[in-house]
C-alpha cells in the first residue's frame, strides 16, 4: 500500500506525463504522420476514375456521312469489390497505430528519466545545502578559535578550503537540475513545468512471474509484430484475388447519319505472364519474414526482461543496504560534537565528514541507480 507522500507524487507524475503527451511537438508530429498515413491508406479504397471517350471520323470519298463514336469504360478492382483492400488498409493503420504506441512510450520513459534524475538531485542539493550550513558553521567555530589563538593559519585555510569545496559541490548540482529542468521542458513543449519532490515516484518492483504474464499483451514490440504479421497476412489475400482476371464493362455507340448503333462492352485481361504468381509468392515471403521478426522480437523481450530484472533487483537490494548501513553508522552529529568539545583534530574531523558523506552520496546515487533501473524494465511493457 502506498504511503500519503507516495500517492501523491504518483499522482504529480501522472499529472506531468499527461501534460507532456499533449504538449510535446514530436508526438504531435508523429501523430500527424499516423493520420497522413491513414488517409493515403483511404485513396486505394475506391474504384478507378470511369474513363469516357469521344471520336469524330470523316467520310470521304464526299458526300459519305461523317460518324460519331462515344465510349465509357469502367475499370473493375476486386480488391475494392471483395473487401480485401479495405481490409488491409485497416490492418495498415493498425501498424501505423502501434508504432505510434513505441514512439510514445519511448518519449515518456525519457521523461521518467529526467524525473528520477530530478528527484536525485533535489535530494543531492538539499544534502548540499546541509552540509555548506555546517561548514560555514564550523568556519565561523575555527575563526574564532585562531582568533583566541587556539588554532593555526594553514588549519583556519583547510576549513576555508572546506568551506569553498562545499559551495562549489552545490553550484554544480544546482546547476546540473537546471539542465535537467530544462530537458524537461524541452519535451513538454513549454517552460512552465517544474519537478520538486524528493519522493521518487516510480511504480515499484513486482514479481516476476506477474511481469511476464503481462509482457505479451503489454509489450509495444510484440503488439506492433502482431500488427504487422495482419498487415502480411491481408496483402497476401489482396495479392490472390489481384491475380484474377482485370474485369472492365462499359458502354459504346457509334452515330452516323440517321443511323445509331450502342451497346455494351465487357474487356478482360489475361494473366499469361505470371506476374500474379511471381506478387503472390512474394507476398507469401513477406509474411514468413513478419513472423520470423515476431519470433525475434518475443526471444529478445524475454532475453531483456530476464536482464533488466535481474539489474533492477540487485541495484535494489544495494540501495537498502546502503541505506541501512547508513542509518546504523550516521556518525555526522557526534564528529561535529567531538570536534567542538576539542576531543579530535581538525584534520581528522575533515577526514571523517569526508568519508561520512561520500558514503551518503553513494548512498543517493544507489537510490538513483535503482530506481532509474525500474525506469528501464517498466519501459518494456509499457505499463506506468
Amino acid at each position: 500500500m502506498l504511503s500519503a507522500a507516495q500517492s501523491g507524487v504518483a499522482e504529480r507524475r501522472s499529472a506531468l506525463l499527461d501534460s507532456i503527451v499533449k504538449g510535446n511537438t514530436t508526438l504531435r508530429a508523429l501523430r500527424q504522420g499516423v493520420e497522413a498515413g491513414k488517409a493515403g491508406m483511404e485513396t486505394s479504397l475506391r474504384l478507378p476514375d470511369p474513363e469516357v471517350g469521344f471520336s469524330y471520323k470523316w467520310g470521304a470519298p464526299a458526300g459519305v456521312p461523317a460518324v460519331k463514336g462515344v465510349d465509357v469504360t469502367q475499370q473493375l478492382d476486386w480488391g475494392v469489390l471483395t473487401g480485401r483492400r479495405r481490409r488491409l488498409a485497416q490492418s495498415g493503420a493498425g501498424k501505423l497505430e502501434q508504432d505510434y504506441r513505441i514512439s510514445l512510450r519511448d518519449m515518456l520513459a525519457e521523461a521518467d528519466r529526467i524525473i528520477v534524475n530530478l528527484t536525485y538531485y533535489n535530494l543531492l542539493c538539499d544534502e548540499l545545502k546541509r552540509r555548506l550550513a555546517v561548514a560555514q558553521e564550523v568556519m565561523s567555530l575555527c575563526s574564532k578559535r585562531y582568533e583566541r589563538g587556539d588554532l593555526n593559519a594553514i588549519d583556519l585555510n583547510k576549513i576555508r578550503l572546506n568551506t569553498t569545496l562545499a559551495q562549489t559541490e552545490l553550484k554544480r548540482a544546482l546547476s546540473e537540475r537546471q539542465s535537467l529542468q530544462f530537458d524537461l521542458n524541452r519535451l513538454g513543449g513549454k517552460a512552465d513545468l517544474a519537478w520538486n519532490d524528493t519522493v521518487y515516484a516510480v511504480p515499484a518492483l513486482p514479481p516476476l512471474d506477474e511481469l511476464r504474464s503481462d509482457i505479451e499483451t503489454a509489450s509495444p514490440e510484440l503488439a506492433a509484430a502482431d500488427a504487422a504479421i495482419r498487415q502480411e497476412h491481408d496483402r497476401l489475400r489482396l495479392t490472390r484475388t489481384e491475380g484474377l482476371p482485370n474485369l472492365s464493362v462499359g458502354y459504346t455507340g457509334e452515330y452516323i447519319k440517321g443511323e445509331r448503333h450502342s451497346g455494351v462492352t465487357i474487356g478482360l485481361s489475361i494473366p499469361l505472364w505470371g506476374n500474379s504468381r511471381k506478387k503472390t509468392a512474394e507476398s507469401r515471403a513477406l509474411l514468413a519474414l513478419s513472423e520470423m521478426e515476431r519470433a525475434d522480437a518475443a526471444k529478445r523481450l524475454e532475453t531483456n526482461l530476464m536482464k533488466r530484472y535481474a539489474s533492477a533487483r540487485n541495484l535494489r537490494q544495494t540501495a537498502d543496504k546502503l541505506t541501512e548501513d547508513l542509518a546504523r553508522a550516521d556518525n555526522a552529529h557526534l564528529i561535529r560534537r567531538s570536534l567542538e568539545l576539542g576531543q579530535i583534530s581538525l584534520l581528522d574531523y575533515l577526514l571523517e565528514i569526508s568519508f561520512y558523506y561520500n558514503a551518503r552520496t553513494q548512498q543517493l546515487e544507489a537510490e538513483r541507480d535503482a530506481q532509474m533501473a525500474l525506469v528501464e524494465l517498466w519501459q518494456l511493457i509499457d505499463k506506468e
